[in-house]
């Protein structure tokens, strides 16, 4: 489980109409992931829109990236020190950390306070998206839990590469910072404009797997709807170890 309490107490809602869902704090109807995955179905495979094309060269195992898959959601980061000068405005906004997790969304769901059931339902219709990002002072492996944390390796090329996918989501103000819409639910994280249209074809874990490919991980985002399925390929593209 997370160890950091979420902001948003009220997060805590639909006790009789769900389960919790492991590493955040609201509950997701038990009937909304099988709606979800009878709307995917209904929609012809569509790839993720990308910003960056996936990295093709040698996967030399210097650097790693850091996936957490937390019931139906999932999030990817890196070190700090990896991010490069392209994320760099993220310093300013997150003193101290070491590492940067990002979860791309759906919008209106993703932020809201109190989400009931019409905003679970608004998860089947494609809407604008919106990127959390935590600025994460421990490990990934201390914050969300090892057991929910994949560790991968990827190349110096492919955390670049990454790094590029990630700004290439990210909207930018008049003074080049990110467009920042509002404080996350965690004290280490906010929330962030971003790109792209989340759809029941095009969900956060879809995302999460074309980042993963645009690495240079050979996995692919096309059919990725829950967060079970991404972490099949990932053991399947190149069994990783659990985060220590």
């Amino acid at each position: 489980m997370l160890r950091n309490v979420p902001k948003h107490a009220s997060w805590n809602l639909l006790p009789s109409f769900a389960p919790p869902v492991a590493g955040f704090g609201f509950m997701i109807g038990s009937s909304f992931p099988a709606l979800l995955l009878a709307a995917a179905t209904a929609v012809l495979a569509a790839c993720a829109w990308t910003p960056v094309d996936p990295y093709k060269g040698a996967n030399t195992a210097s650097d790693v990236v850091y996936v957490a898959t937390l019931g139906w959601h999932s999030e990817i980061g890196l070190q700090a020190g990896a991010a490069d000068a392209e994320l760099r405005p993220l310093e300013g906004e997150f003193p101290g950390a070491t590492y940067f997790m990002f979860g791309w969304g759906l919008r209106d769901f993703y932020m809201a306070a109190n989400p009931g059931v019409m905003d679970l339902l608004g998860g089947l219709v494609p809407g604008p998206a919106v990127m959390l990002v935590r600025g994460l002072q421990r490990s990934p492996a201390e914050t969300y839990g090892a057991a929910q944390v994949y560790a991968v390796a990827v190349s110096r090329e492919g955390i670049a590469n990454l790094v590029r996918y990630f700004k290439g989501y990210l909207d930018t103000d008049g003074t080049g910072h990110f467009h920042r819409l509002g404080d996350g639910p965690f004290p280490d994280s906010a929330f962030y404009d971003a790109m792209g249209t989340y759809s029941v074809a095009n969900t956060c874990n879809t995302w999460t797997a074309e980042a993963l490919n645009v690495a240079g991980v050979p996995i692919g985002a096309n059919g990725v709807v829950f967060a079970d399925e991404l972490a099949e390929r990932i053991r399947a593209a190149a069994p990783p170890p659990r985060a220590p």
